[in-house]
C-alpha cells in the first residue's frame, strides 16, 4: 500500500502525541498528581435518606475513598450552615441528612468527630431547629457550641483586606475540617457557598466584614484551609437569601458537589445549579487573582455520577 508524504506525517504526530501523553499520564500517576479528579458531583433522582447517605458513599469513593481524608484517630470538625433559626425545609441550613450520612462515614472510619458553627441568630435555637443537633445526637458525636474565649488571631497570607483574622481553636487544632455549606442566594454576596460558609469560623464582628465582604471572603479562605468541601445542593433557595424566601423561591437540584478546592466548587455551583456565571461573583474573581484557582469551570476534571 502506497503511503502518501501528507498522511506518513500525520501518522507519526499522532503516534508521537499518543506516546506522550500516555507518558506524562504515566509520569502524573506515580508522582500523584492528577490522581484524583478536580470535581466530583453526585446526582440522584428522589431526595430520601437512602439515597443521600448513597450519594455521599459515592461521592467518597469516586474521590478515592474516605481513607484519602480521614484516618483512625484523626479529630474531624464538620462545618455545615447553622447560622438560622429555620427549619431545614427552608433551605437555609445543610440538610441534616447529609450531615448525618458525612458523620457517621467519618465515625465509622475511626475519627473523632464534631459539628460545629458560629450562627447569626442564637446557637440553640439554630442548632435545634436546623435538626443537626438531633442527627449528631443519633449519631453519637458532637454538636459542639462555640466558646467566644476560644478564638485566636491568624495571619492572612496576602491577604486582600485583613492582615489578621480571629479563628476558632477547634478548627485550627483539627486533623481534617470538613467545609459543608448549602447552596443558596445571598443578598450582599450573591451566592453562600463554600468560601462564605467560613465566616462561621471566625470570630468578631459579622457587620464589620460585611463592609468590603467579597475582599474578606477571599481572606477567610487565605488564613482557613479546609481539607474537603461537600456542598449540600440537594434544595437550594434562589433568591431572598440568606434567611427569607418563600417555597417558590426554592428548587430541588438534587446534587452534592465534592472538592478540595473551594474556588472549584463554588464557580461550579454557581454555573450548574444557579446558572450564573462565576465571573459574576466579586470574592470569584478576586479568588482567582490571587491565584487560588481558575473559575472557568472546563479547567477542572469532574466526574458526575448519578445513583
Amino acid at each position: 500500500m502506497k503511503i502518501s508524504r501528507r498522511n506518513f506525517i500525520v501518522t507519526l504526530f499522532s503516534s508521537v502525541g499518543v506516546l506522550c501523553s500516555n507518558y506524562l499520564t504515566g509520569i502524573k500517576k506515580a508522582f500523584g498528581v492528577g490522581k484524583y479528579s478536580d470535581l466530583v458531583v453526585i446526582k440522584t433522582q428522589e431526595l430520601t435518606q437512602k439515597s443521600i447517605y448513597t450519594m455521599v458513599e459515592q461521592g467518597f469513593k469516586e474521590l478515592g475513598g474516605i481513607e484519602r481524608f480521614v484516618k483512625k484517630g484523626m479529630r474531624v470538625v464538620i462545618k455545615p450552615n447553622m447560622g438560622f433559626n429555620s427549619t431545614p425545609e427552608r433551605a437555609h441550613t445543610t440538610n441534616p441528612v447529609l450531615v448525618e450520612a458525612v458523620a457517621t462515614m467519618c465515625k465509622k472510619a475511626g475519627a473523632s468527630v464534631a459539628i460545629m458553627d458560629r450562627p447569626v441568630h442564637n446557637a440553640r435555637l439554630c442548632y435545634r431547629s436546623s435538626g443537626i443537633e438531633e442527627v449528631a445526637k443519633k449519631v453519637g458525636v458532637d454538636c459542639v457550641y462555640m466558646d467566644r474565649d476560644k478564638f485566636k488571631p491568624v495571619k492572612v497570607p496576602g491577604g486582600l483586606n485583613l492582615d489578621t483574622l480571629d479563628v476558632y481553636e477547634d478548627i485550627l487544632e483539627a486533623d481534617c475540617i470538613i467545609n459543608m455549606p448549602i447552596a443558596k442566594h445571598h443578598s450582599a454576596a450573591d451566592l453562600t457557598l463554600a468560601m462564605k460558609n467560613l465566616m462561621g469560623v471566625i470570630g468578631g464582628n459579622r457587620g464589620y466584614y460585611h463592609i468590603n465582604l467579597h475582599r474578606n471572603i477571599v481572606d477567610f479562605n487565605k488564613a482557613v484551609k479546609v481539607h474537603l468541601i461537600i456542598l449540600d445542593g440537594l434544595r437550594i433557595l434562589t433568591k431572598h437569601g440568606p434567611s427569607s424566601g418563600s417555597p417558590a423561591d426554592i428548587k430541588e437540584t438534587k446534587t452534592v458537589i465534592f472538592g478540595t478546592n473551594p474556588v472549584a466548587v463554588d464557580a461550579y455551583a454557581a454555573k450548574h445549579l444557579f446558572g450564573i456565571e462565576p465571573s459574576s461573583i466579586g470574592y470569584l474573581n478576586l479568588a482567582a487573582q490571587s491565584g487560588m484557582g481558575t473559575i472557568n469551570v472546563g479547567a477542572y476534571s469532574t466526574i458526575i455520577r448519578t445513583v
